[in-house]
């Protein structure tokens, strides 16, 4: 199996960290953590003896600290999550990568030219190309093939060139 590209590493990478877990999903994990490890203390407490006054002092401070998780808990829908402004600047980066892609993908297989005619958004220049050709092949108009080419080379600097290129041709 053969290694990923450094640019797919990098992509991943940025992805991983742009999505990375919210603070207050890690609040809620670590208050989590906390409060078992207290609900253990606690019961460890009540399993030896009652009456010894460290026991009694190790289970008064579970308490509290089961406490002071309550107040986390409570307190936790209050938080709010900050995005970092890199992080959007790298999610519209990856957004405009993949659009213009597509595009690309699109305008290389012919299928955006082929979507464009199928909606009949055809540009200027192809209309009146199309219109003065039809001009010159239906006989009731005035308009002959020497009209049609002087168009042709006054709108199109390709075709001009062409034209002239041809016309030294023996």
């Amino acid at each position: 199996m053969r290694a990923a590209p450094a640019f797919t590493r990098v992509a991943t990478l940025a992805v991983l960290v742009a999505s990375g877990c919210s603070a207050s999903a890690r609040i809620a994990e670590r208050a989590n953590d906390i409060q078992a490890n207290t609900d253990a203390i606690i019961e460890s407490a009540d399993r030896l003896d009652g009456t010894s006054p460290d026991v009694k002092r190790i289970r008064s401070s579970a308490m509290q600290i089961r406490h002071a998780v309550a107040d986390i808990h409570a307190s936790l829908p209050g938080v709010t999550d900050v995005v970092p402004w890199w992080s959007h600047a790298i999610r519209y980066a990856l957004i405009a990568i993949v659009v213009l892609g597509i595009v690309y993908a699109l305008h290389a297989s012919g299928l955006l030219l082929a979507l464009r005619v199928a909606v009949g958004w055809l540009p200027r220049k192809v209309r009146d190309d199309a219109e003065m050709m039809r001009s010159v092949l239906d006989d009731a108009k005035p308009e002959t093939i020497r009209e049609y080419v002087a168009m042709r080379r006054g709108t199109d600097p390709v075709f001009s060139k062409a034209f002239e290129d041809a016309k030294r041709k023996p």
